[in-house]
C-alpha cells in the first residue's frame, strides 16, 4: 500500500477525530488572527472578491476550478464544492490569506518567473518532502491518453503550459499557479516530469502547505 500524502493524512485525522487537536487548534488560532486585518486588505493581496452589501459580509476565494468564502459574521470558512470541504483545506486557504496579508508592501506579485522548489524558502524542505508516490503519480498522469489527460487537467481548470513536451497550468489561488511539466523520453534521456512555482510563491503560502496543496492535486488528476 502506497503510504498516504499530507493532506489525506490530515483529512483522516479531521474525519475521525483521531489525533485531530492540533488541526482544530490550528485553525482557531488562524481565524483569530485574520480576524485582525482588514477584509479589503485581504482580498486586494489575493484577487479575491469582497463582498459587504447584500447581507452577510465576506470574501470570495478563487480556488482551482471552484471557490472558498471568508464569512465576516462570524468568521468561519466555507466551500463550494464538497471535495474541498475539509478541515485541512480550509487552514491552508487561512495559511494562504495570513501569508499575502501579511507581506504586503514587499514583492506580492506574480511574476511570471519559473523555479524549482529547491529555489522557493525553505525548498529544500519541500523537496524531501514530496513522497515517492507524488513523483509517482505525475508520472501516472502525463502517461495517459492525450484526450483523457487533457480532460482531467480542465476538471481542475487547468490550461496548457507552454514549457517541456507536455505541461499545464493549475491556479491554487489567483496569485499562487503551480506547473506540472514533463518531458517525454528521447535517445538519451529517459522521460521526466518537474513542479515549477512562480518565483513569488513564498509571499503566498508556507512551504509545507504548497507540499499539501501540490500533494493533493496531483493525486485527484490521477483518480479514476
Amino acid at each position: 500500500m502506497s503510504p498516504l500524502d499530507e493532506y489525506s493524512v490530515w483529512l483522516e485525522r479531521s474525519r475521525t477525530g483521531i489525533n485531530d487537536e492540533g488541526l482544530k487548534k490550528q485553525y482557531a488560532d488562524m481565524l483569530n488572527r485574520i480576524k485582525r486585518v482588514d477584509p479589503i486588505t485581504i482580498a486586494e493581496t489575493t484577487d479575491a472578491e469582497y463582498r459587504g452589501g447584500d447581507g452577510i459580509p465576506r470574501i470570495i476565494i478563487p480556488f482551482l476550478q471552484s471557490w472558498f468564502v471568508l464569512d465576516l459574521v462570524p468568521y468561519r470558512v466555507r466551500a463550494e464544492h464538497e471535495v474541498v470541504d475539509t478541515l485541512p483545506m480550509k487552514v491552508l486557504v487561512l495559511q494562504h490569506l495570513l501569508s499575502a496579508a501579511e507581506n504586503q508592501g514587499t514583492a506580492v506579485r506574480v511574476m511570471n518567473q519559473w523555479i524549482d522548489c529547491r529555489s522557493l524558502q525553505h525548498g529544500a524542505v519541500l523537496g524531501a518532502h514530496f513522497a515517492k508516490t507524488t513523483m509517482e503519480n505525475l508520472t501516472k498522469f502525463f502517461d495517459l491518453e492525450h484526450g483523457e489527460r487533457i480532460s482531467r487537467a480542465m476538471k481542475w481548470a487547468g490550461k496548457p503550459f507552454d514549457m517541456g513536451d507536455v505541461g499545464f497550468r493549475f491556479n491554487f489561488f489567483p496569485r499562487l499557479p503551480v506547473a506540472l511539466i514533463n518531458w517525454q523520453a528521447d535517445e538519451e534521456f529517459p522521460s521526466y516530469s518537474k513542479i515549477l512555482y512562480d518565483i513569488s510563491a513564498s509571499n503566498y503560502m508556507p512551504t509545507h502547505g504548497l507540499t499539501t496543496l501540490t500533494e493533493f492535486l496531483i493525486n485527484r488528476l490521477i483518480e479514476e
